[in-house]
């Protein structure tokens, strides 16, 4: 049977019953779910923060940080680490490494100036091709009673679609893969160079985004961990998928029917239902977390929560034991509810007023 949370926005004051703090829980921002990571505080806000976003869509901002996060579980157990956001890297570090490489600037990211790149599509080559978009940092600490920076973790983040007169095209993956390794190595060494990092342990994502308005986040498709300066990277196999779709009824049919059956259902429990759409991201082949928008125009609380009563009892549909289902309710482009189903079967619904 389903464990049920239900939250009907009500602030709970619980301080005055709280027990007091420890020392060390003084300086750490306590997980509520014991797989992720104790943050430290005084939380500092990343240096380089205002870099991103000018060259990625909003999708791809949060699903970078997150699957970033998620892949350094493997390398950083949340047990032995606690997590803060990248300090290492400085705004004026960053905008070398994302200029081109030169004889002045011998670890930038990007091919010199004058360059051809080979997209590996029919013979079509991009001059002063921008492949290195972004990176993103985050920084993990021993869980000691003084912590130390034990660990660092980078996301590069590549383009990969172009336009070329006019005509959209798309690098290919084994030419993105050989130069993003490239890359990754370089940065690798330049790490090396700054005190303190001689010899610590660096973990290095490679990322490829979409378009810009694309509706959907891009990939994380290789990584690799250096210990002692030696690494190698491996694949990484994850795509989103959009639903409804074609692509998605071929890879899945279990859950593109479950999703067709609960998008009926709001079409039919509302005649002014304003579209349903889900995305899934599989990671092997297998779905590991699916989010669903339910678009409405509601008229009555009642109708909010009818329906929201209508779409907990359609998630029994989808084959859910191996990921999370968040489906977000919409009424004139607003958040009024918030359902989520666990893999471990934990419902919550949060109703806003």
């Amino acid at each position: 049977m389903k464990k049920i949370s239900v939250v009907f926005m009500v602030l709970m004051l619980l301080a005055a019953c709280a027990p007091a703090q420890t020392e060390n829980q003084d300086k750490v921002i306590e997980s509520t779910d014991p797989g992720d990571y104790d943050i430290l505080v005084p939380f500092e806000a990343s240096p380089i923060r205002y870099n991103h976003g000018i060259y990625l869509g909003d999708v791809d901002l949060m699903d970078i940080g997150s699957r970033l996060q998620e892949h350094a579980k493997s390398v950083f157990g949340v047990n032995d680490y606690y997590l803060s956001e990248g300090q290492i890297l400085s705004i004026t570090r960053v905008n070398n490494l994302l200029k081109r490489e030169d004889t002045d600037n011998p670890y930038g990211l990007n091919p010199p100036k004058g360059s051809l790149f080979d997209t590996g599509v029919n013979g079509k080559t991009i001059l002063d091709a921008v492949l290195v978009a972004d990176l993103m940092e985050i920084n993990f600490y021993s869980k000691d009673e003084t912590p130390v920076l034990n660990g660092i973790a980078f996301a590069i983040v590549f383009n990969q679609t172009f336009d070329i007169d006019g005509l959209s095209v798309t690098i290919t993956d084994e030419k993105l893969d050989e130069y993003a390794q490239t890359a990754g190595r370089k940065l690798e060494r330049y790490l090396r160079t700054i005190q303190g990092l001689e010899n610590l342990n660096i973990y290095l994502a490679l990322y490829t985004t979409q378009k810009i308005d694309s509706t959907l986040p891009g990939h994380f498709f290789s990584e690799a961990t250096f210990t002692a300066r030696e690494g190698q990277f491996t694949p990484l196999n994850e795509e989103w998928v959009f639903f409804p779709s074609q692509t998605a009824l071929a890879k899945d049919v279990q859950n593109s029917t479950s999703f067709s059956t609960l998008r009926n259902a709001v079409v039919q429990f509302t005649p002014e239902s304003l579209g349903t759409v889900g995305e899934g991201l599989y990671v092997n082949g297998e779905l590991s977390s699916l989010r669903i928008t339910v678009n409405m125009q509601a008229k009555t609380y009642t109708e909010v929560y009818a329906l929201t009563q209508t779409l907990v009892g359609l998630l029994d549909g989808f084959n859910h034991e191996k990921y999370d289902i968040i489906i977000k309710v919409k009424s004139n482009f607003e958040t009024v509810a918030l359902i989520e189903l666990t893999k471990d079967d934990v419902l919550s619904l949060v109703i806003t007023d």
